[in-house]
């Protein structure tokens, strides 16, 4: 996964520099979109009746100390949509920040009636690429 223009310009400003950095996030959410986000992360978010962000919590293994990962800990699941869809993208926000910005290995096409779910450490921030 790829740290957002933000979230990079945040770390560098809190372990290089004195200059002040926004407040730690508390709360995650997952938006899914059908095309490259953009940089603030917003650009072709899927859009239908009752879908909105969902929730999310991490956990950081070590396993291996020299590329520690971040995965989801429990499922995250949107709500059902008439008419199918495809994601190619997703952002993990930090209240109204987005933090992370990336591409899918492959896009996921959700077929209507059917929600479109991330399985509990499906979603892996950090390791190695």
């Amino acid at each position: 996964m790829s740290m957002s223009a933000h979230t990079l310009e945040q770390s560098l400003k809190y372990y290089l520099t004195t200059d002040s950095a926004v407040a730690r996030p508390t709360a995650w959410t997952i938006s899914l979109h059908s095309a490259d986000p953009g940089a603030a992360g917003t650009a072709n978010e899927v859009a239908y009746s009752g879908y909105a962000r969902q929730s999310a919590t991490f956990s950081v293994s070590v396993a291996d100390p020299t590329a520690p990962v971040a995965a989801n800990t429990s499922l995250i699941s949107y709500p059902v949509n008439a008419a199918s869809y495809t994601v190619t993208h997703i952002v993990v926000w930090g209240g109204d920040d987005p933090l992370v910005i990336q591409a899918l290995n492959s896009s996921k096409t959700i077929l209507a009636g059917v929600a479109a779910q991330i399985a509990a450490g499906e979603l892996t921030i950090g390791g190695r690429n």
